[in-house]
């Protein structure tokens, strides 16, 4: 692979730098609309200053939740320093005197209609009066600020972040999986809705995988092999993103470009919301016309892209991404181009990540998809001279030589299936035990588990997924 510098910038008018400023207002405004009519020159100051923190975190939505001693916006959470601690308290109490979790502003908000919400905040003070907030916002016109009840605040996505802390790696790998799926759903839908990509809602999808990998948690690359998810679609997307995360953090890309490059993969097939459903979905191959548009999908994720306003290392990575993942280093690939040019390093990475899980994936046509060993041996042979070998070595790294739902014979005499990678020894996988020694089968309510593999162990074969192909899956999602 070409030399491997990705130069990333991070947006910064994003929730952690804007946040802590929009409680301050927030806070301030709650005061100013006691003080002074419409007309004064200072709220209308205020108004406006409010009104511009939430356009630049605006995408369909800004939710702001209070959560003990901080806040939350967009999920992201806040934390108050220097003089902003004062103001953090005393916003928390103002919404808590009201049972009140938070509030959510919506695309549209004007300043009068602002003004008009915080006065009535500001006559519901107490909790008696409190219960009747939100149908006085209603009769008063006010349609784009919904209160948040503290039930709703304490049990919503936004809150997600402020629940009981997952114990063991697998749970939190399951937390963040879920997270994830749930995160690019909504992009996914926001960017269908709009036709400009939801770039915070991805950022904030990503951020958590970014954070399990560089922990070196690979529990989370093990859950990418489960397959019979009803919402295919959107767990592609996170498969993608998770293998391409692992993949650029195993060569060595920092922080923040491995955050660039989840996003751009979450978002590889965004120019598949262009293709009929009915070709997208077709469960048998396509003929020439809907195969000649399917090739178009990366032109138009391209198109989708260009929408988002400036230019910057991300954008370029999305760029690259959605125009470049189904090219191949040998020239091949769509969409086809007359100049011979390599893509990208992330569109490199992607490729592989993609071409992966797809291989894996459950297909009409096919009588099952290939396992994880099957289709790395065949991206590590027949096809190994389609795509990049550093993709392809960290590929290796990333999901192990077994990759998760792989069955093993070991000399022992028991039979195992890998459940996760083993970042520290690509050939001893972390596995659970489905035959024991003896022959015997542990109970599914008590699996025996060889995290990882032991040091010597020699596997005598792999076995044929067809002999547990019920029970792989379960072992899995367990």
């Amino acid at each position: 692979m070409s030399e491997l510098k990705l130069v990333s910038g991070r947006d910064e008018d994003d929730e952690a730098t804007i946040g802590p400023a929009l409680v301050a207002r927030l806070h301030g405004l709650l005061r100013a609309v006691r003080l002074y009519d419409l007309a004064n020159r200072t709220l209308r100051d205020q108004l406006a200053d409010m009104l511009q923190l939430l356009e630049r975190l605006m995408e369909d939505e800004v939710v702001l939740v209070a959560m003990g001693q901080c806040f939350y916006v967009n999920g992201v959470r806040i934390r108050a320093k220097g003089s902003h601690v004062a103001f953090f308290e005393a916003l928390n109490a103002e919404l808590e005197a009201r049972r009140l979790g938070g509030l959510r502003f919506l695309p549209g908000l004007e300043a009068d209609e602002l003004a008009g919400f915080l006065r009535l905040l500001h006559e519901h003070a107490d909790p008696e009066r409190a219960a009747g907030l939100a149908d006085a916002a209603a009769a008063a016109g006010v349609a784009h600020i919904v209160p948040i009840s503290l039930a709703e605040a304490g049990s919503g996505g936004e809150a997600a972040a402020a629940s009981a802390p997952a114990e063991t790696e697998r749970e939190r790998a399951r937390q963040t999986f879920r997270q994830a799926l749930a995160g690019t759903r909504g992009a996914i839908v926001g960017t269908a809705r709009t036709g400009r990509p939801a770039i915070r809602r991805f950022k904030r999808a990503v951020q958590p995988i970014v954070d399990s990998i560089m922990k070196d948690e690979y529990s989370l690359v093990g859950l990418t092999a489960i397959k019979d998810h009803d919402e295919y679609t959107y767990a592609h997307c996170v498969n993608v993103g998770i293998l391409s995360v692992a993949m650029g953090h195993a060569l060595g890309l920092a922080r923040a470009a491995l955050a660039d490059l989840g996003v751009a993969a979450l978002l590889h097939d965004i120019g598949k919301l262009t293709i009929p459903t009915t070709v997208l979905h077709k469960p048998d191959r396509m003929d020439d016309r809907e195969w000649e548009l399917m090739q178009r999908h990366p032109i138009e994720g391209v198109k989708t892209v260009a929408r988002v306003p400036g230019l910057s290392a991300l954008t370029i990575d999305m760029l690259n991404v959605t125009l470049q993942h189904h090219r191949t280093s040998d020239g091949g690939g769509y969409p086809r181009t007359d100049r011979r040019a390599s893509p990208s390093v992330v569109a490199r990475i992607v490729a592989v990540a993609d071409c992966f899980d797809a291989m894996t994936a459950h297909r009409e046509y096919r009588r099952r998809p290939f396992s994880g060993y099957e289709a790395l041996r065949l991206l590590l042979g027949p096809d190994r001279g389609r795509y990049d070998t550093a993709a392809l070595w960290a590929l290796v790294k990333t999901v192990g030589l077994y990759p998760a739902g792989t069955v093993l014979a070991l000399q022992t005499g028991e039979v195992v299936m890998s459940s996760s990678p083993n970042p520290r020894d690509a050939r001893r996988p972390n596995a659970v035990v489905l035959v024991r020694a003896d022959g015997s089968v542990p109970p599914q309510g008590a699996p025996k588990h060889r995290d990882p593999l032991p040091v010597g162990t020699r596997v005598v074969r792999v076995v044929d997924p067809d002999e547990f192909e019920d029970e792989i899956e379960q072992r899995l999602a367990a």
